[in-house]
């Protein structure tokens, strides 16, 4: 039995790109070597230097922050792209159920159980959007929906996936209550 958490999962319609992963036991490169953002390693040195420094240098120097972290989230992006693009692979909309353990892709073939996938999601989330890309395994398959159970992944992913999914429950829920109050 597997003693991973399950996780809460929302309907959406995303884009989805999916490869299969080499059955060897080795999977192939992981589309990006992030290292520890620069953006981090400064606001890291920042937090040292206490009450030192007056808080209008402090101030300033977190807006620069923001704005290298943001760049360094485009070419995080970018480089994801470019990934995507050699290994010949397109971002489709699709519809899916999505949770930090796992996904349904509905209206999919081409898979069978227990085939090795990367799957990569473009995920609107925290006023900006993140490509990510998620190891799993194709957990059931039935009716051209594929029931996709991930690996282990990094907290960084786990936490954009889980921050999709509440705020996709969010905004459900507020369409729920504004629609008997706009009738």
């Amino acid at each position: 039995m597997d003693s991973r958490p399950s996780y809460f999962r929302v309907s959406a319609v995303l884009p989805v790109a999916i490869e299969r992963r080499e059955a060897s036991g080795h999977p192939p490169p992981p589309p990006l070597v992030v290292g520890r953002s620069l953006a981090s390693q400064a606001r890291e040195q920042l937090a040292t230097l206490g009450s030192r420094q007056p808080d209008q240098y402090k101030d300033a120097l977190n807006s620069v922050l923001d704005v290298v972290e943001t760049l360094e989230r485009q070419v995080e992006m970018l480089h994801r792209r470019m990934v995507l693009e050699f290994r010949k692979l397109d971002l489709v909309r699709r519809s899916v159920d999505l949770g930090g353990d796992g996904m349904t892709l509905h209206e999919g073939e081409g898979f069978q159980a227990e085939d090795l996938v990367r799957v990569h999601l473009l995920l609107p989330v925290r006023n900006g959007r993140s490509l990510i890309a998620v190891d799993g395994r194709v957990e059931e398959v039935s009716d051209k929906r594929i029931d996709f159970r991930f690996d282990e992944q990094s907290p960084e992913d786990i936490d954009l996936i889980v921050a999709f999914t509440f705020e996709q429950q969010r905004k459900e829920r507020r369409r729920e209550l504004d629609s008997p109050s706009a009738s």
